[in-house]
């Protein structure tokens, strides 16, 4: 008897407690697309989906689905986000290269800054810059001699023109002022297998891909990229702290809207957003891929990326990267 008594207690305290997280539904009660410029199965894939499964279940929408659009560095798909009805029905998720593209894809279909409205930020996730475990050195020091005695010469390997990898490393020699050769690949996958056998020196990769690599013995990891150590290689030491004063690259993931989606509408988005930050459950799955949350309201989202676009702006005329 004390049983049944106690369930419908139960049931409304489980009630109550969704109910003090749950965001608020969209007035229109039509579908809601992520659109995600990049293929499955990448950083900005996973996080989408990870938000996308937390609003059905908080009932931000009565369906939440990931577009994959890939193509033209992200161009392909943030133009349709751009040109999609502005009822937050669809949003887009990018990351670094959104703030690189139109300074090295002059003739986009759209207009990075001023076609889009930020929902909220989402994510950052630190990268590690590694070598083949053969290397002749174990830290950036050595490898900034390295560059040094062979000017122009020492290959790094990236993801792509103007990807994360690409530009976290344009940024490393902006700052320790060397000059060292690109080589571009179709993605991080066969960048990371060159590095592992040797053909390339060097490569800048997020954690969630290359740690496990640097665990297994497969490459050696010379420092992590962001301001602080990350905890879950905390005996890698920063770019930094490592002889390149005030380095900090970390690769950001952003929600944006269209262009005059109502402001009230991405309040109501962001609030959602900033809540599904906060618990526990999904902080804890960001955490597992390296991730850290970046709870911030809309305007401090504008002012953020605001920032990356100078800075990248910068780094493209500094290091003359041009699209291929």
């Amino acid at each position: 008897m004390h049983t049944f008594r106690r369930r419908p207690l139960l049931v409304l305290s489980i009630a109550l407690a969704l109910a003090s997280v749950a965001a608020p539904a969209l007035a229109q009660g039509q579908p809601l697309r992520i659109v995600v410029p990049f293929a499955a199965g990448g950083a900005a894939d996973t996080y989408a989906r990870l938000l996308a499964q937390q609003w059905q279940e908080a009932s931000v929408a009565p369906t939440v689905i990931v577009d994959n659009k890939p193509g033209a560095g992200g161009a392909v798909g943030s133009d349709l986000a751009a040109k999609a009805t502005p009822d937050g029905n669809t949003l887009l998720m990018v990351t670094v290269g959104h703030a690189v593209n139109p300074f090295i894809l002059p003739k986009l279909p759209y207009d990075s800054r001023n076609d889009f409205v930020p929902v909220g930020m989402v994510a950052s996730v630190p990268s590690l810059l590694v070598v083949h475990p053969g290397f002749q050195g174990s830290s950036i020091k050595d490898l900034l001699s390295a560059a040094r005695a062979k000017p122009g010469g020492l290959e790094y390997a990236s993801s792509g023109t103007g990807s994360t990898s690409h530009v976290a490393a344009a940024q490393l020699e902006s700052m320790a002022k060397v000059d060292m050769l690109h080589v571009p690949y179709r993605g991080a996958a066969p960048a990371l297998q060159d590095v592992m056998g040797g053909r390339v020196a060097f490569t800048i990769d997020v954690i969630t891909s290359s740690l496990p690599h640097v665990k297994s013995g497969k490459l050696k990891a010379l420092a992590v990229t962001s301001a602080q150590r990350s905890p879950q290689a905390p005996d890698i030491p920063t770019i930094a702290e490592s002889g390149v004063d005030g380095y900090e690259f970390t690769a950001w993931y952003v929600l944006l809207a269209p262009a005059r989606t109502p402001a009230d509408t991405v309040k109501r988005l962001n609030t959602a957003l900033q809540q599904t930050l906060t618990q526990a459950a999904f902080v804890a799955r960001l955490n597992e891929s390296g991730a850290q949350p970046m709870a911030m309201d809309s305007a401090a989202s504008a002012q953020y990326l605001d920032r990356e676009f100078s800075k990248w702006s910068r780094i493209v005329k500094e290091r003359n990267i041009k699209a291929e």
